[in-house]
């Protein structure tokens, strides 16, 4: 067996068998269940996978490591019921295989937000070895022999629904998320990247001013070299424009463009923020400097900050500044990428 995918599950019903039909029958499935009162079980073991049980303690990296232990393959190859292999998976993972034996991989992982496509890279796939462990009660990370674990990009997308309201929010996840986060900020109440994920989840439940409150928390850490940082800049600028303090989010980004000049994320907010604020001239500049640096997986991203929707925005600044025939190419550019707005406007365009 050469490689073996893992998971650990609790009431995942609705998701299990999705995720599992995904993997190439070759594989071999591991699900760990961690108490589940629905029919994951019986579902999992239909699409031929060994489970296994171990009662759930409040640590992803525990559920991980025991995941793991079960798994005989060569590598590993780390999922999560609410996820979809792509059906080339074998192929990129072999050629993988192939140029980096024996060497970890980061997935991209794009996440299903409702109407929006969030992509990230992910450490998901290692050698089969004990000095490979998980480490983190919540958003647990690889390690190898006690350090982060060295790891090169993988040409393989894993699709994650389960940020999708329906099963996020309906399902209780993000309370238990929430349990998690607040037990690690009470211990280390100054860790900038939990005091990020935590302003995160309560942005996804709509309470804004907690969102802030957490956010400007982490801004405070000043981990600029970190990968999460810029990220969560973007997100405070949102939070900001969302209560209609669009100049307050407009000086708090302009200082940082330079800085991250390869994520597209931040020059498109600032677009958008110079549309709130009346600011002409920087309108164009910065949705061309967003499609200049493309869609990116170095930062946590929304795909078409780099294209389609740069295009689009960039289109409309055209069509109300009088430039018909320059926002035709930029909607054409963009419809071609499949966003339907764009094509709308091309219709109503003639």
């Amino acid at each position: 067996m050469l490689v073996s995918v893992c998971m650990i599950v609790k009431d995942e019903a609705s998701n299990i068998v999705r995720a599992l039909s995904s993997i190439p029958s070759s594989y071999e499935k591991i699900v760990l269940d961690t108490g589940s009162t629905d029919d994951t079980v019986s579902l999992a073991k239909s699409q031929g996978a060994k489970v296994f049980f171990h009662p759930w303690n409040d640590d992803f990296a525990e559920a991980r490591n025991v995941a793991c232990s079960y798994c005989t393959g060569k590598y590993i190859l780390v999922m999560d019921a609410d996820e979809k292999l792509p059906v080339y998976v074998d192929r990129n993972i072999q050629e993988f295989i192939q140029a980096h034996p024996n060497h970890p991989g980061a997935v991209v992982l794009e996440n299903m937000i409702d109407q929006e496509i969030n992509r990230h890279r992910m450490v998901r796939f290692f050698p089969n070895h004990s000095k490979y462990q998980f480490k983190g009660a919540v958003h647990e990370g690889l390690f190898q022999n006690e350090e982060p674990a060295d790891y090169l990009p993988m040409d393989l997308t894993i699709q994650h629904f389960g940020y999708e309201s329906i099963y996020y929010l309906d399902k209780g996840k993000a309370e238990r998320y929430l349990h998690l986060y607040q037990k690690h900020l009470d211990q280390y109440p100054d860790d900038g990247y939990m005091l990020y994920q935590t302003g995160k989840l309560y942005y996804s439940m709509k309470q804004i001013e907690t969102a802030e409150y957490y956010l400007q928390r982490g801004l405070m850490q000043h981990e600029r070299n970190r990968l999460y940082f810029p990220v969560m800049l973007v997100m405070l600028g949102y939070v900001l424009k969302e209560q209609g303090k669009s100049l307050e989010a407009e000086q708090l980004l302009n200082p940082y463009l330079t800085l991250y000049p390869e994520f597209p994320d931040l020059p498109f907010l600032l677009g958008l923020l110079a549309m709130d604020t009346g600011k002409i001239d920087c309108i164009e500049r910065f949705f061309l400097l967003a499609l200049t640096i493309g869609d990116s997986t170095k930062y946590s991203s929304v795909l078409g900050t780099g294209s389609f929707k740069a295009s689009f925005n960039l289109g409309l600044f055209n069509e109300l500044t009088g430039q018909k025939s320059k926002a035709k190419q930029y909607y054409e550019y963009s419809a071609k990428q499949g966003f339907k707005p764009a094509r709308d406007r091309l219709v109503f365009l003639g």
